[in-house]
């Protein structure tokens, strides 16, 4: 839980762990503190490593806000995984997770995987550790489900293993290393355990999935006491949820322009150019997923486009029965696409809300005393992942809106598949014998599944010591360690020279039997060789003659012409890492405020990963993917806690004051050399208050797949910044125009690029250098002697990120060209223009990986805990007794006060206070504990946001008509309780959105959602 242990009346963890404290859940935990005497629990504190540092220190101190989760708190609320604990920590976020809400895509290399941004600054910058160690990541380098980075699938960190996690904002580089832009995630884990402890989880999403939880965790001593070993055994179930069984998906709304007299007019008689209206189940009318059937190649409903000569739209039976029935075009909106309900296409009917997987986590602690000063401690993990996708959409869309292979289908009325009742039909529509269109969502062929399996297998080794100089002890440590990821991923995907041949049928007239052409036709047109795909002759890409199965396009297909036309795509990701480090520490001289702390270490750390896809892919004409590459870096570092002036001095106004200093020097072999550095001040006026003061630069290096991704063609459109409907924009148009006329061209010029593709090339970039950050965080702690238990405390965040890696489009590249002060500079080399200004159709330009972006971030947290015995309230203790239990409250809130970004460093846009992106956050947690049981009530409150920070009035309108700008806040609350059978076993249950919030329209709107409520029952038997 979020609790103030009681340590040394001497030592103030408040002040140490300044935004969060954790409250005991367990009344046996309580007994067994009280036991304990001071002087026991200051031995046991004595010298504790907080993260960030390797320096042992007693105060427990930090420069930068650290907060603080244990395992009771994780334990009593059923979390089964370990990313659920710090989500309730305020700028703490989700980055990759299975929970999609009905995307429409993906990620087959990350299927199940949960990783964990701080203050949405992206995962890439949140260093996630397991005992102050880097741990193996298991994003891949192609198909990964979030940024490129190293970042840790925390489903690998067992739970029952877990003994607390400590989360450092805006710290922890110069010590662990590049990536700890927005601060580090310490999973901190049990090492010496005695004893045996079996618990199960059994969760229900509001009755539409249900997930399962068990776990072991056994452990003792042998050796004589020399040495510890405890063993940990997960296993985890979630189902997989499809998008249409979930309420708040189901029932979606959007946002479009309205229809022809049905917009809103605002205070100057005017619609609004840009108005949009609140629409209820919106489906794209150019296709349906039975097929649209149209006598021209264009289907716009909308726009009455497709419509036959009676006025009315057909579709084929959804039923399967082969026959035309009408289709509702639904209600029109002033989208060409979207309209509100009828029969077109529903996306989120084919949608996952939530990907399914199971996981299997083996781990081991083993800790030895080699010697009375030596001791050897191993860490093994052994785990894998079985997830799942079972589909996000059809395997292929037609419309006459599309183009290449994705265009609408032409059928003549002989077809043989028609019924002689469809064909009928047809052709008195048509007027006779004719072609037709086919618009359709080809959902019964099958969906895109995705599956994936998974493995991670790292171990590390760490010989730890101490030894004396004088009256002086330093202790060291050296360790090792090695992982390796794997992933194996495979979906489905439809060859399309296939499935055109499976549809372009006949009678053949050998068999009588409907026929592919091309399994008896000479010469078939449709047919081509592959070349230059790996194969070693020249097979037609169709298969031999007399293999093709035809296709029914207006029945169910049967498994034969599946097999034919349907193809798995496989890929293969490894992912190793190696770590050689070491570090000394001790107290170096005396000041007399105290001795210095001082801590020196080195690191050197291989990272290897490669993505290998099974070239199936390249048959049916997609690019070959396949990613491998590595970097070695080696650091080596230094710090120092200094004390300027201590509580014994007696100095009025100045309690104590000290100084951490830290600074780390990085050789990496691809991205340079760097140092990074941090400074930080604790200041005391008088015991009861703590400022502190930090600030730090550092350096997140590129990740493999930014350096190493091929380089691939690309086709692009472009927004040509001197295109003369451009030229007033950006962020600067006086620059603009000045740059665009250096260039050569009139201020009439019309670029073809915004209307014709052009073609060039895009990937990865090894000549990329390291993204640089430099970060302040100023606080006040506040621990009043007049109120035991309670604490307050404020900070202060702010980062800058300069230098930081994006993929740049040719628009994005035109832009950082002609809207910069230093024109021509270096991404006006990365395009080509010809002798009339137009970009060429070929080898037009070069785009990826570029160090360009800006991001400014500013926050502020602010927490009050509160925690004593019912008669030790103020005002109230005197109307309770000993036996009434204690009651504590903790309070957080996050407020964001600045996110601004630029991509090209030019056009700054903060959207901080946008739906997505909330000023305020805040949280609670309440929790009463007496005798056996223990309860808790969990408040999560989301401030209200602006629907879009650069709206403007009248644009959105809701479904009653009405003008709206904001999204409005939410409460949610978590209720639940923990029942201590006896002193080995017990029992809790909670429930997770107490009333069952859900969203309305403008809220689902803009993609917010719930499952509804939630149950959680569970067990755990100690022995």
């Amino acid at each position: 839980m979020f609790n103030n242990s009681k340590l040394a009346t001497s030592v103030k963890l408040a002040c140490a762990f300044g935004s969060v404290m954790a409250i005991s859940a367990s009344n046996y935990a309580l007994a067994q503190e009280e036991a304990t005497t001071e002087k026991d629990a200051e031995e046991v504190v004595e010298k504790i490593q907080v993260t960030g540092s390797r320096i042992s220190r007693v105060d427990l101190e930090a420069t930068q806000p650290i907060s603080y989760i244990d395992d009771s708190y994780i334990k009593d609320r059923g979390m089964t995984n370990a990313i659920t604990a710090v989500l309730d920590l305020p700028g703490v976020i989700a980055g990759v997770t299975p929970e999609i809400g009905g995307n429409t895509a993906a990620n087959g290399q990350a299927l199940g995987q949960n990783t964990i941004s701080l203050y949405g600054l992206g995962s890439q910058r949140t260093l996630t550790l397991i005992n102050g160690s880097r741990f193996i990541s298991s994003n891949s380098p192609v198909g990964g489900g979030g940024a490129p980075g190293g970042q840790v699938d925390v489903n690998n960190i067992p739970v029952a293993l877990i003994d607390r996690v400590e989360v450092m904002k805006v710290g922890g580089a110069p010590v662990y290393g590049a990536d700890a832009v927005a601060g580090v995630v310490n999973y901190i884990l049990k090492k010496d355990y005695e004893g045996a402890e079996f618990s199960y989880d059994y969760t229900s999403l509001n009755g539409i999935a249900a997930d399962n939880s068990f776990r072991a965790l056994i452990g003792g001593n042998f050796a004589e006491d020399k040495g510890n070993i405890v063993v940990a055994l997960e296993y985890n179930e979630t189902e997989n949820i499809a998008a249409r069984d979930v309420p708040g998906l189901a029932n979606d709304w959007g946002n479009f322009t309205p229809a022809d007299g049905n917009g809103v007019e605002n205070d100057d008689g005017e619609v609004p150019a840009n108005q949009v209206l609140l629409v209820p189940d919106p489906r794209a009318g150019i296709l349906s997923f039975s097929g649209l059937v149209t006598p021209g190649s264009t289907a716009i409903t909308n726009f009455g486009l497709g419509a036959w000569g009676d006025g009315n739209f057909y579709q084929f039976d959804p039923a399967g029965s082969g026959s035309l029935v009408s289709y509702d075009p639904g209600v029109a909106t002033g989208n060409a696409v979207w309209a509100s309900g009828g029969d077109g296409l529903n996306l989120l009917e084919t949608n996952t809300a939530r990907e399914g997987y199971e996981r299997y986590n083996l781990s081991v602690i083993a800790n030895y005393e080699l010697a009375e000063d030596l001791n050897l401690e191993v860490t093994v993990f052994s785990n894998r992942s079985d997830a799942g996708n079972q589909g996000y959409q059809a395997l292929q869309y037609n419309s006459g809106v599309f183009g290449g292979s994705g265009a609408a289908l032409s059928f003549n009325t002989s077809n043989p598949y028609l019924t002689a009742d469809t064909r009928t039909q047809l052709e008195g529509l048509l007027g006779g014998e004719g072609d037709f269109y086919y618009h359709r969502g080809w959902v019964n062929l099958g969906q895109r599944e995705v599956i994936n399996e998974s493995s991670v297998n790292s171990y590390r080794a760490e010989l730890t010591s101490f030894f004396d100089v004088g009256d002086r002890t330093f202790d060291w440590a050296l360790s090792y360690q090695k992982g390796i990821s794997s992933v194996y991923s495979q979906d489905q995907g439809l060859n399309i020279p296939k499935f055109f041949a499976a549809l372009d049928v006949g009678v053949n007239p050998e068999t009588g039997q409907i026929d592919c052409l091309y399994n008896y036709t000479d010469d078939y047109e449709g047919g081509y060789v592959a070349e230059n795909h790996g194969l070693t002759d020249s097979e037609n890409i169709l298969g031999a003659q007399g293999t093709c199965s035809p296709l029914n396009p207006f029945g169910t297909p049967t498994d034969a012409s599946l097999d034919y036309i349907k193809y798995n795509d496989q890929g293969q990701t490894r992912i190793e890492q190696s770590i050689l480090a070491g570090y000394l520490s001790g107290e170096i001289f005396d000041l007399p405020a105290g001795g210095v702390g001082f801590a020196t270490g080195f690191e050197r750390r291989e990272e290897y990963a490669e993505f290998r896809p099974d070239g199936s892919a390249e048959l049916v004409g997609l690019s070959d993917n396949s990613t491998a590459g590595g970097y070695t870096t080696q650091d080596v570092y230094a710090e120092a806690i200094i004390p300027i002036i201590s509580s014994d001095m007696d100095i009025p106004g100045l309690h104590t004051l000290s100084v951490d200093t830290s600074y780390r020097y990085i050789d990496n072999d691809r991205s340079g050399e760097d140092s990074i550095w941090a400074v930080g001040l604790n200041y005391r006026p008088i015991e009861e208050v703590m400022v502190r003061y930090n600030i730090t630069e550092t350096v997140r290096a590129p990740a493999i797949t930014e350096l190493f991704l091929p380089v691939v063609e690309s086709s692009q459109f472009a927004t040509d910044p001197c295109d003369a409907r451009n030229l007033e924009s950006g962020p600067n148009p006086d620059v603009r125009q000045a740059n665009c006329a250096a260039e050569g061209l009139p201020t009439d010029f019309a670029s073809i690029a915004q209307n014709a593709s052009r073609r060039g090339f895009t990937g990865g970039n090894d000549s990329l250098a390291n993204e640089e950050a430099k970060s302040m965080n100023v606080g006040i702690i506040y621990t009043p002697g007049w109120a035991e238990g309670l604490d307050f405390s404020f900070d202060y965040i702010d980062i800058e990120l300069t230098n930081a890696i994006v993929s740049f489009t040719l628009t994005d590249i035109m832009n950082a060209c002609y809207d910069a002060t230093d024109y021509p500079n270096r991404f006006c080399d990365q395009f080509e223009r010809e002798a009339d200004g137009q970009l060429p159709a070929l080898n037009a330009f070069t785009s990826g990986y570029v160090n360009a972006a800006l991001r400014n971030f500013k926050a502020a947290e602010y927490t009050a805990n509160y925690k004593n015995d019912l008669t030790d309230y103020p005002l109230i203790g005197d109307y309770f007794d000993g036996d009434d239990g204690s009651l504590s409250f903790r309070f957080s809130f996050f407020k964001l006060i600045q996110d601004e970004i630029s991509n090209t460093g030019f056009d700054f846009t903060d959207d901080h206070g946008e739906f997505d992106n909330p000023d305020l956050i805040a949280n609670g947690q309440i929790t009463y504990s007496v005798g056996d049981l223990t309860t808790f009530l969990d408040i999560n409150y989301t401030d209200r946001t602006s629907r879009n920070v650069n709206q403007t009035p009248y644009q959105y309108i809701d479904q009653n008509g009405n003008p709206y700008t904001e999204i409005p806040s939410r409460t949610l609350f978590d209720f639940g309780a923990v029942y201590y059978v006896s002193e080995e076993v017990s029992v809790r249950a909670s429930v997770q959105n107490l009333f069952d919030w859900s969203a309305s329209p403008k809220e689902t709107a803009v993609g917010l959602w719930s499952y509804g409520r939630t149950y959680n029952v569970g067990l755990t038997a100690r022995f």
